[in-house]
């Protein structure tokens, strides 16, 4: 007797969690093709993959990032640090010989020659890049498809990355998925042998 009303919530939740785990498995698997009792069977993200490529790059350079966020990126880099740092290192080589600070009178006017020459090189640099950040920004915009980046780089992944990438974003809502399955299963059964019980 109560085997036949312990029976239904278990079974239940059992067909319940089984069956949503193989529908998801189902989503990826299998990577290529198969022939079953006459009919062709794949994955569907497999068989889907361009699209699907395709839509998160276009989800991601609409949301996320574009070839606009680049340029504008680009156009708020401080290069006068940079531009210092590098000018330092190219002066240095040329104008920072040991020979030249050992003589008096010459490492004084070397030293003073390289703190000119650094400054105006620096400022000079800084002063042509600023006015050429437009045209940076508009070459980015110009050269750089975001979308067509990312949807060559997904469609280059193999199937088992692809699959990763993706179950990696939602392994969480996809477990939630398959103990949902169990849960209304079990509710279901539970609701036999309620039913069972009362007629």
């Amino acid at each position: 007797m109560y085997y036949q009303l312990i029976l239904p919530p278990i079974t239940g939740a059992l067909i319940g969690w089984v069956t949503n785990y193989v529908a998801i498995k189902l989503l990826f698997r299998p990577h290529k093709p198969v022939e079953v009792f006459g009919y062709r069977v794949q994955g569907v993200i497999p068989k889907r993959r361009k699209e699907i490529a395709r839509s998160m790059a276009k989800a991601i350079e609409k949301e996320l990032l574009s070839s606009e966020d680049l340029a504008a990126t680009l156009g708020k880099i401080n290069w006068e640090e940079e531009v210092e740092k590098m000018v330092e290192e190219a002066v240095e080589h040329r104008f920072g010989s040991e020979r030249l600070s050992k003589i008096p009178l010459v490492g004084v006017v070397s030293d003073n020659i390289r703190y000119h020459v650094k400054y105006l090189l620096t400022k000079e640099i800084v002063r042509r890049l600023d006015s050429r950040k437009e045209a940076f920004a508009s070459k980015v915009r110009e050269h750089i498809d975001v979308k067509e980046m990312l949807v060559s780089k997904i469609d280059q992944l193999d199937l088992m990355k692809f699959e990763k990438l993706l179950t990696e974003f939602i392994a969480r809502e996809l477990k939630h998925l398959e103990y949902l399955g169990g849960v209304m299963g079990f509710l279901i059964g539970l609701g036999q042998s309620v039913f069972y019980y009362l007629y």
